[in-house]
């Protein structure tokens, strides 16, 4: 199943490549057909470049500097650049666009050994998990982030309204993401009631991670735990492993809406230990939101879940308070 996965997700690559050049293709044949001053540039450092390896050929005991053909080259980018943006065209027209400019759309980085590119470890979890949850990136982020949302409605047992401390929030998990990935706590617990931004700020440290180059698995907790049941006890147990491998291997999973799964025995609290436990040995990032209060917590859980979950050492513990701001949002 994953050779299959991963073969599907590199023919896409290759596909993606190839159109990338035929537009360049394109491009290339559209300006040089318009900007004949272009074509020209391009033949003299073309002709210059040939005659220099005609002249290794002919005498191969003389090794020619290059850094004047290196020079040249860099002033015909230069005067390509100026010619394009005078003429109404972007400076990059002429260059192959990359998704990724790490792999350059190979899905691979590195030059004697080859190891997967963030990119396609990414792509092989979204395509693992259909459901995974990170397509409001673009409207759920920092740069989004509207303190004017929450209410000046203060908060009991505090010296600050819901819109100054969702502020305060919000900069402490800037400072985490900054921090990233060297936090000394690995895990994020959010709680507190609906609607007051929890799955908006697991979007903020999902976006701000995946800027970073690293691998991010966002899920509800009802999906992940259904998907873990189906897999363990159906028809192909590969699909298990293949599962479990990833959720134990991409660097930063996201749980939200814990305790909305369906109880079935002891197999989601053995299961959500397993996944906390084995990604606290290998020192990877977990975050986690609830809707359920700590005493909650501890009454659906066993108290070995409990104890990862609440073990200050590992995790940082945010608690949401105030008025559910899609009901406000409603009402106005």
């Amino acid at each position: 199943m994953k050779d299959k996965l991963l073969n599907e997700v590199l023919r896409e690559y290759d596909a993606y490549r190839l159109q990338q050049q035929e537009a360049l293709k394109q491009r290339e044949a559209e300006v040089l057909s318009a900007l004949p001053e272009l074509a020209s540039l391009r033949n003299s450092l073309v002709t210059s470049l040939a005659q220099k390896a005609r002249a290794l050929i002919l005498n191969p005991g003389h090794s020619p500097a290059f850094e004047q053909e290196e020079q040249l080259a860099a002033q015909m980018k230069k005067k390509e650049a100026a010619l394009l943006r005078e003429n109404g065209y972007p400076e990059d027209f002429l260059t192959l666009h990359h998704r990724c400019p790490v792999c350059r759309d190979t899905g691979y980085v590195g030059s004697l050994v080859k190891e997967k590119c963030s990119c396609l470890i990414q792509q092989l979890l979204d395509r693992t998990y259909r459901f995974s949850e990170l397509s409001n990136l673009d409207k759920e982020n920092f740069d989004s982030f509207d303190e004017d949302v929450f209410p000046d409605f203060p908060l009991p047992d505090t010296n600050m309204t819901q819109k100054q401390y969702m502020k305060q929030l919000k900069t402490v998990l800037w400072d985490y993401q900054e921090a990233y990935p060297n936090n000394p706590r690995k895990n994020l617990l959010f709680t507190g009631k609906t609607g007051l931004g929890k799955t908006f700020l697991l979007n903020c440290l999902a976006k701000a991670i995946l800027d970073k180059g690293d691998t991010v698995l966002k899920v509800t907790s009802y999906n992940l735990f259904e998907h873990l049941f189906r897999s363990s006890f159906g028809s192909i147990k590969e699909d298990s492993f293949a599962l479990k491998d990833r959720i134990f291997d991409v660097d930063t999973l996201i749980i939200d809406d814990l305790g909305t799964e369906t109880r079935r025995n002891n197999f989601t609290a053995e299961e959500l230990f397993n996944i906390l436990n084995e990604r606290y040995l290998n020192q990877k990032h977990t975050f986690l939101s609830t809707n359920l209060t700590l005493a909650d917590l501890r009454e659906c859980y066993s108290d070995r879940v409990t104890s990862r979950l609440f073990d200050t050492q590992n995790t940082m513990i945010l608690r949401f308070q105030g008025q559910d701001i899609r009901l406000r949002k409603q009402r106005s």
